[in-house]
């Protein structure tokens, strides 16, 4: 019965654009936060293009997986927004080539196409250490004042993380996460976010038997981006000339 009440909660994020607005629809989202959604996911185009994960996933995907984790939890699209762009300041590369620096110009084109209010989340988000060990360490202590929002912007994205056995791929937070998504879902209540909570427990059934995955472990694929193609480039910059249908990023 456990087990059965684990799985019920487990939540299975959308990877693709399409399928978020097919969720974003189903949940009741007028087409204003739709239209809002897809600028993000296209500025997001833009900043992750040719970035994969350490698990060898596109990072775009994983963009859209934070997107529609907090999406199954949260209505308020600003919430929606920062999640799919989280990672803008830090790894994204903007227009002028820069990678992850909140400048700016950078934060200006990021709150032109966001707004502030997400914008400004997605700023905060990186400032929140919730690498190896601090979830734990939050859990143990007091929670600082007004760290609510990017706190569960924070959770929810480890739903992501959790939901397709990326963290035993690539173990980043070492090879137990026990501990871990322990103070996750302790976290979630604290704030209260009881469905966070209950999720984050389910994922953590996913991770009971991952010593198969083993043979998939690769250190090569540790931040790696693929470079353009300079042929490919160069072709993409005559159809631009020719009849200016083509965006090069």
């Amino acid at each position: 019965m456990g087990g059965q009440v684990a799985i019920s909660h487990q939540v299975v994020p959308a990877q693709t654009n399409t399928a978020l607005y097919v969720q974003l629809h189903r949940a009741g989202h007028p087409t204003g936060d739709l239209l809002r959604v897809q600028a993000a996911y296209r500025l997001a185009a833009r900043l992750f293009n040719g970035r994969y994960r350490k698990t060898e996933r596109a990072f775009l995907c994983h963009a859209v997986g934070a997107a529609s984790s907090v999406a199954h939890f949260e209505r308020v699209p600003d919430f929606i927004l920062a999640a799919m762009l989280h990672a803008a300041y830090d790894s994204g590369q903007f227009p002028d080539g820069r990678f992850g620096k909140a400048s700016a110009a950078h934060r200006a084109l990021v709150r032109s196409v966001v707004g502030e209010r997400a914008e400004s989340l997605i700023f905060r988000h990186p400032l929140l250490d919730f690498d190896t060990g601090a979830p734990e360490r939050l859990a143990a202590g007091e929670l600082p004042a007004g760290i609510e929002d990017v706190l569960f912007l924070a959770l929810a994205h480890e739903i992501d993380d959790l939901a397709d056995l990326g963290l035993a791929i690539a173990p980043k937070y070492g090879a137990s996460i026990a501990a871990r998504i322990e103070a996750c879902a302790l976290l979630a209540r604290r704030i209260g976010r009881e469905p966070l909570a209950r999720a984050l427990e389910a994922q953590a059934s996913l991770y009971a038997d991952t010593a198969w995955v083993a043979a998939l472990q690769s250190e090569r694929t540790r931040g790696f981006r693929i470079a353009p193609n300079a042929g490919a480039y160069l072709r993409l910059r005559r159809a631009r000339r020719d009849d200016g249908a083509v965006e090069i990023f």
